[in-house]
């Protein structure tokens, strides 16, 4: 039997082609930035974890033999892609309206009433689709910026159980300020990150030049007694652009704020992906990792986003969904710091 879909002219191709041109809705998104997507040809990711070292050649006479060396620099890891999915049903009245579309589309050089039923049954379609990308980028989000604090355990709702740990340096993880930067009266921001800074660069030789924040820990440090003194003679004085402009120029790290959130499937319940207390260093100049990406069969076999369509469970109806089987890959977990602040 034909799918009712493709038989409307929205087949799983073209539908499959739509989803990969929809344009992400759902907020600033910002995993992608640092572990973009790397196109696997298998589900069983390996990769190596790459310490930070770099040692010395021995010497060795001209006719000598060089030295032999093994592969202490790296250890292995394993993992399989998750299939990030959802779907959405259509009724019969939907594909009806779809299907009779092109049977009077023109009346009077207009288009037909049932021209625009169809057009607006086909917008129902791609607004299900768009709905459906935006729940799976905001998952794959949430995986990026978990593996960017070093570990993803699945939610305790999930019917798939996992947790991968990518080995952060102990030091570098979960830190906490001497004091904590909402006591604005005492704390100390700049000497934290310039610390965290010259801590990370002794212990591996990377320098952390990128912080991601949230806007209220970035207000936390416009108020901090410390900065308000270094900006009082500025103009403006006293701003959040101001504050970040000086812990910028005086650790020279960039700021990336960030407030991104999702919401439940009522949209009643907002959840950060990064909680509003913690920061995260990194290294613009390190290649920290990538999100693993494979192929598949509903795709033409081309890794990405693909869409399926399904009618078996009711002959006067029709399922559609959007799919993606992706994992974030950490390959240089000491290029990365996290810290709660306050």
């Amino acid at each position: 039997m034909s799918d009712k879909l493709e038989v409307y002219g929205l087949d799983q191709a073209t539908m499959t082609s739509v989803v990969n041109k929809l344009e992400n809705k759902g907020g600033k998104k910002i995993g992608l930035s640092y572990l973009p997507f790397y196109d696997s040809a298998t589900e069983e990711l390996t990769w190596d974890i790459v310490k930070a070292v770099s040692p010395m050649a021995d010497f060795r006479a001209v006719d000598g033999e060089a030295k032999l060396v093994g592969r202490q620099a790296f250890s292995r890891a394993y993992a399989d892609v998750v299939s990030l999915s959802q779907k959405e049903r259509f009724n019969a009245s939907d594909l009806r309206k779809i299907r009779e579309a092109g049977m009077l589309p023109i009346v009077d050089g207009q288009d037909s009433l049932i021209a625009q039923m169809g057009a607006a049954a086909k917008k129902k379609v791609r607004d299900a689709l768009q709905r459906s990308k935006d729940a799976i980028d905001n998952r794959l989000e949430w995986l990026q910026i978990n593996a960017l604090l070093g570990k993803i355990t699945s939610p305790s709702t999930s019917k798939i159980k996992f947790s991968v740990d990518y080995g952060l340096n102990p030091g570098q993880s979960g830190v906490v300020p001497s004091v904590l930067w909402s006591v604005t009266a005492t704390a100390t921001p700049l000497d934290d990150i310039l610390g965290w800074q010259q801590d990370v660069l002794e212990n591996t030789g990377i320098l952390m030049d990128t912080i991601i924040m949230s806007r209220k820990t970035l207000i936390y440090a416009l108020n901090n007694t410390v900065l308000r003194n270094m900006m009082q003679y500025t103009n403006p004085m006293m701003s959040v652009s101001k504050a970040q402009t000086v812990i910028e120029e005086n650790t020279g790290i960039k700021i990336e704020l960030y407030d991104t959130t999702y919401t439940s499937a009522d949209g009643l319940t907002i959840t950060r992906f990064l909680a509003e207390n913690t920061v995260i260093m990194l290294s613009s100049t390190v290649e920290l990792g990538d999100t693993a990406r494979v192929m598949h069969p509903l795709a033409g076999y081309k890794p990405g986003y693909y869409s399926w369509t399904d009618e078996k469970k009711d002959p006067f109806g029709i399922e559609a969904g959007v799919g993606l089987d992706a994992f974030p890959r950490i390959i240089h977990p000491e290029a990365l710091f996290n810290a709660q602040v306050f």
